[in-house]
């Protein structure tokens, strides 16, 4: 069975911070200032964190990053279904457009979900409004 939390501030993110220990090895890099106030999607399998990321708000713009799944669940979708997830709360508490810059790895998954292009540059999509159709597909 497929669940999903939700944390917002630095108390309670041990399965947060194992998701991207985990799979962000390379980095030291797994917690800033956006954590104090970023909503944290968790996704778990079975009571099992399979992945996660998370919505904040800078630059007067609602963002989607820290997108990750563990290895051992890779190819289920989560990643669509977790970026989904940010968009409809993104949306739900005023959101007009929810931006995510993307790599090559993710850019068909946000094109699925309605995500356009803005700039060559730097691979930042927007996604207007909600999410609609089917999900994981």
């Amino acid at each position: 069975m497929i669940s999903t939390r939700w944390f917002q501030g630095k108390d309670n993110l041990s399965d947060v911070l194992s998701i991207r220990k985990e799979v962000f090895a390379d980095t030291d890099n797994l917690t800033d200032f956006y954590d104090e106030f970023a909503f944290n999607a968790v996704l778990y399998e079975e009571d099992v964190p399979a992945g996660t990321a998370r919505l904040l708000f800078k630059d007067g713009k609602y963002y989607i990053d820290m997108l990750c799944v563990k290895k051992q669940f890779e190819g289920l979708n989560y990643e669509e279904l977790l970026v989904r997830l940010l968009v409809r709360k993104a949306v739900t508490i005023g959101a007009d457009k929810t931006y995510m810059e993307a790599d090559e790895s993710i850019e068909k998954i946000l094109e699925n979900i309605g995500f356009i292009k803005t700039s060559k540059d730097k691979m930042l999509m927007v996604k207007e409004g909600d999410v609609g159709g089917h999900c994981c597909g």
